[in-house]
C-alpha cells in the first residue's frame, strides 16, 4: 500500500532518474567523442564534408570560395573546420536528454532524428556565418566563434529539447485542466 508521501516523491524520483540517465549518457558521449571519434578517419572525412558543403553554399553567393580538405578558402577569408565545429556535442546532449526522458520509443526516435537534422542545419548557419563575419567583420570573428555562436547553439539545443518534450507529452497531458 502506498501512502501520500510515496505519491509526493514520484515526480522527484522521475526527475532524479532523468538527471542520472542524462548525465550518464552525456558523459558516455564525451568519452566516445574524445576517445574514439576525434582520432578516426571517419571523423576527419565528416569535417571535410562539412567544409565542402559549407563552401558550396557560400560559393552560390561569393565567387571563388572553395574547400580544400577541412579548410574553406576564399578571397574574403579562410577558416579551418576542426574539432568543435561539428555540432557533435549539441547533438549528443539533445540525444541524451531525449533518451533519458520518459516517453515512448517512437517519439524518442522522431525527436532525435528531427533534432539532429535541425542542429546540423544550424551548424551550417554557424560555419557560414563565421566565414562571413571573418570576411566582412574580422574584429568580431573571435567573439562570435567563442561566445555568440556557442550560446546560440546551446539555446537552440535546449529549445529543441523543450519543443520535443512539449510535443512528446502533449497527448499525455492534453486532457488535464490548467491549474
Amino acid at each position: 500500500m502506498r501512502g501520500v508521501s510515496d505519491r509526493d516523491d514520484a515526480p522527484r524520483d522521475s526527475w532524479l532518474r532523468f538527471t542520472l540517465i542524462f548525465a550518464a549518457l552525456a558523459v558516455l558521449s564525451e568519452l566516445v567523442y574524445y576517445g574514439v571519434a576525434l582520432e578516426s578517419a571517419l571523423f576527419r572525412d565528416y569535417l571535410a564534408a562539412l567544409a565542402r558543403i559549407s563552401a558550396w553554399i557560400l560559393a552560390l553567393f561569393i565567387e571563388g570560395v572553395h574547400a580544400d580538405g577541412t579548410a574553406i578558402t576564399g578571397r574574403l577569408f579562410s577558416v579551418e573546420i576542426a574539432r568543435g565545429c561539428d555540432a557533435y556535442r549539441m547533438c549528443a546532449l539533445l540525444t541524451s536528454a531525449i533518451l533519458a526522458f520518459p516517453a515512448p520509443l517512437p517519439r524518442k526516435a522522431w525527436g532525435i532524428a528531427l533534432g539532429l537534422v535541425w542542429l546540423n542545419l544550424l551548424n551550417f548557419v554557424r560555419i557560414i556565418g563565421l566565414f562571413l563575419i571573418g570576411g566582412y567583420a574580422q574584429p568580431h570573428f573571435q567573439r562570435s566563434h567563442e561566445i555568440y555562436f556557442p550560446i546560440f547553439l546551446i539555446a537552440m539545443t535546449v529549445g529543441a529539447w523543450m519543443f520535443w518534450v512539449r510535443r512528446a507529452t502533449h497527448e499525455r497531458f492534453s486532457d488535464a485542466t490548467p491549474a
